[in-house]
């Protein structure tokens, strides 16, 4: 896997799902040029997925030139990151340098332990202010995703030195800008939605700013999905699993 390689390696994933989306800005972002494989909704796995992902049987997985596949959106980030720096194929897709760790050691840690915090309490609260079973457990819910983005405005105040991305960089986002930027169009989507105001400049200010610059990066809008289309499939989703709320907004 190389910058610059077209067509070589793909992504077997979903044009809406923020973990494909992940998978490929960290792609476009060390310049490796990719095909997206898009896994179709069912009630079963489809055989092509069974086969690169046996453990899981959950998208992306990162499909290699030489047949060998990588799965979990942030074990595929990370070794896009080990390749690029072993290859020293820094240049990303738009002219940048874009390392997605920093080289502190400390701060890797750092933006390893946000991501976990994202992918273990943000997401499954956001997740939740649209899924959940019942009223009461939907607003308890966008009361935790809240609380989670205070933390994470808290988060980016540390580890951004005032720079533009929680990468400490002003031209190119990082690993834990990947990590929270993914979920923006779900996000968005569930503010249209329930009419809801989650990022904004009054609650938190610094990650309002954040996200109208990472929605603007040329990688961030090659890849993530238009937030009506992520509306829609909310709505599918609601009307699967039969959560009953008001869905004429």
């Amino acid at each position: 896997m190389t910058a610059g390689t077209a067509a070589a390696v793909r992504v077997l994933g979903g044009e809406v799902s923020p973990f494909t989306a992940r998978a490929r800005l960290a792609l476009e972002l060390r310049g490796v040029a990719h095909e997206l494989l898009d896994e179709p909704l069912g009630p079963a796995k489809s055989a092509r997925l069974l086969a690169a992902n046996p453990v899981y049987g959950k998208i992306p997985v990162l499909l290699l030139p030489d047949g060998r596949a990588i799965c979990e959106s942030a074990v595929i980030v990370q070794y896009v990151e080990d390749v690029a720096r072993a290859t020293s194929c820094g240049g990303g897709a738009d002219g940048e340098d874009c390392p997605l760790l920093p080289e502190d050691p400390y701060e890797r840690a750092m933006h390893r332990f946000w991501t976990a915090y994202i992918d273990d309490k943000f997401w499954p609260a956001l997740d939740a202010v649209s899924l959940g079973p019942t009223p009461a457990a939907r607003a308890q819910a966008a009361a935790d995703t809240r609380a989670a983005l205070r933390l994470l405005e808290e988060a980016f105040r540390d580890r951004s030195g005032g720079a533009a991305f929680f990468s400490g960089r002003d031209a190119a986002p990082g690993l834990l800008d990947l990590a929270l930027g993914c979920f923006l169009p779900a996000l968005r989507a569930c503010e249209r939605l329930h009419g809801l105001s989650l990022i904004d400049a009054s609650a938190t200010p610094l990650l309002d700013g954040w996200s109208r610059r990472f929605a603007a990066h040329p990688a961030a809008r090659r890849v993530l999905p238009d937030t009506d289309k992520v509306l829609r499939f909310t709505r599918f989703l609601q009307a699967k699993f039969g959560v009953d709320i008001d869905v004429s907004k």
